[in-house]
């Protein structure tokens, strides 16, 4: 009976793959069709085993205990010997099956669960993208799906210098440079890098592509070796921008591509400053395209390198930890991250990255923003993340203008939008926004727009339905978010 059953599920599975259905579809004709709930259904529409997804789940989340009896456990909720699955599992099954937490419970299951653990759900899942994948017995990697770029147009050539530095980090794992051109380029990059928080893309982008090329060419050549390591230091940084920018443009792959160049070149360098800080660049595009998990991972993996410089970038990897715990539900881990960050920066002893300034350093200001961002995930923290937000907001305000980040300070009164959401204040939530929602459409990056997204998703909590002032606020956030920056960039040469 039991292989009758598999049998039967696998001709279904591979059916609906020749149709190209998606894994969401499968996993509902598995339910329909077998009286599933969605946990096992997910499971079944990868093709993957109870043991393998046990293996996958220690992958993602090595601290966390997981065998097949709990997961059969789990599976089995909420009938009768079965166990009610926390918040943490769920999560972590997300990320596994490439779809979002709540996609794993039904509408009656989520209602048996203890209040917090549901409350975490809701608010979390917001960031985690829902983009299935098909998988046989492999790990299963959420997946971004990237509008190809139109012919001619500026994002192919974004794409263009992503497979520029894809070819140059390929040939550097296989003296025409003196000190005035070296003079220079720090000149230039140090330019480039403080025009970066306050300047639009548009007018930036010819820039950093030509810097690039520059520095690549350079290598390319011969110099001695301190020059060498100079012009190193100088490509990660560039690269490292780009990265930077490709994921405000919206294309996650491009930012990776040029973000793995940038660490061949620190690696060459041997800067600890860099490498930290590109680490926490990769961790940062994977938060923000929604997978939280292998945002982790790569948090982690600059943690030994942070732990070697008292730069700023040395604050950002604690403050982006913090974050990503919070998508992931751990409060307690928030809390210790953002200690970790308060004690990093008082220990901070700039270094060369950090004298480029702009981009390159990690203000308390951005500090501020970032614990915002964490505490907004999670139940129970919705004042002390408008504090931090509202004393982020004032402190851009504040700031001198080397200092200010049009991205961060609209980021920080997202947050405190969402928290006052959260907290049934629709009139402050707009108030905090309006300023947000004004910004031109060149301003309208990948962070701010998914910001102002988790602002409408949380509008549509029963609390607020048929509301005057909520449907008002989804109106004009659905406006803002229709044309993206990328709207606004010229077409390519």
């Amino acid at each position: 009976m039991v292989n009758d059953i598999r049998r039967r599920v696998n001709r279904l599975r591979n059916q609906m793959r020749n149709q190209n259905r998606s894994t969401a579809e499968i996993a509902v004709e598995l339910r329909v069709q077998f009286g599933l709930s969605p946990l096992p259904a997910y499971r079944m529409a990868l093709g993957l085993s109870q043991p393998e997804v046990v293996e996958q789940y220690r992958d993602q989340s090595p601290s966390a205990f997981m065998d097949q009896a709990l997961l059969s456990r789990l599976e089995m909720f909420p009938a009768l010997g079965s166990k009610p699955p926390l918040a943490t599992h769920l999560i972590t099954l997300a990320s596994v099956y490439g779809t979002t937490p709540l996609s794993l419970l039904d509408p009656n299951s989520l209602d048996r669960l203890a209040s917090h653990e549901r409350e975490v759900l809701i608010r979390c899942n917001p960031g985690f993208a829902d983009s299935p994948a098909f998988g046989s017995g492999t790990a299963v990697v959420p997946t971004v799906h990237v509008r190809p770029p139109v012919p001619g147009s500026l994002q192919e050539e974004i794409d263009m210098i992503a497979r520029r530095a894809l070819k140059f980090a390929a040939a550097v794992e296989g003296s025409n440079v003196g000190p005035e051109m070296l003079e220079q380029l720090r000149d230039e990059v140090t330019h480039v890098a403080r025009l970066y928080p306050v300047t639009p893309l548009a007018h930036l982008m010819g820039s950093l592509a030509e810097l690039q090329d520059v520095v690549f060419r350079l290598l390319e050549g011969r110099q001695r070796p301190a020059e060498t390591a100079d012009l190193f230091l100088l490509s990660g940084i560039v690269s490292g921008m780009l990265a930077k920018a490709s994921h405000d443009l919206g294309n996650p792959h491009a930012a990776m591509t040029h973000a793995r160049a940038a660490i061949v070149c620190a690696e060459n360098a041997g800067h600890d400053g860099l490498r930290t800080w590109l680490r926490v660049l990769q961790s940062m595009i994977a938060y923000w395209s929604g997978s939280p998990h292998q945002a982790a991972r790569f948090a982690e993996a600059g943690a030994e390198y942070a732990a070697r410089t008292h730069s700023t970038a040395a604050v950002w990897l604690p403050s982006q930890t913090a974050r990503v715990w919070g998508v992931l539900g751990h409060a307690d881990r928030v809390r210790e991250a953002i200690a970790q960050a308060v004690q990093a920066r008082e220990q901070v002893e700039p270094d060369d990255l950090d004298h480029f300034g702009g981009i390159m350093t990690f203000t308390p200001q951005r500090q501020l923003y970032y614990g915002a961002d964490a505490m907004v995930w999670l139940p129970g923290m919705e004042r002390q993340a408008a504090a931090a937000a509202s004393e982020a907001i004032t402190a851009y305000e504040e700031a001198d203008e080397g200092e200010q980040s049009f991205s961060d300070e609209a980021g920080a009164r997202a947050d405190l939008a969402l928290a006052r959401v959260h907290l049934r204040d629709l009139d402050g939530a707009a108030e905090a926004l309006a300023d947000v929602l004004t910004l031109p459409v060149e301003q309208r990056i990948g962070g701010i727009i998914v910001s102002t997204r988790r602002i409408h998703a949380a509008l549509l909590d029963p609390a607020f339905r048929g509301g005057p002032l909520a449907a008002d606020i989804q109106q004009q956030i659905e406006y803002f978010t229709g044309v993206p920056a990328q709207g606004a960039l010229p077409p390519a040469q």
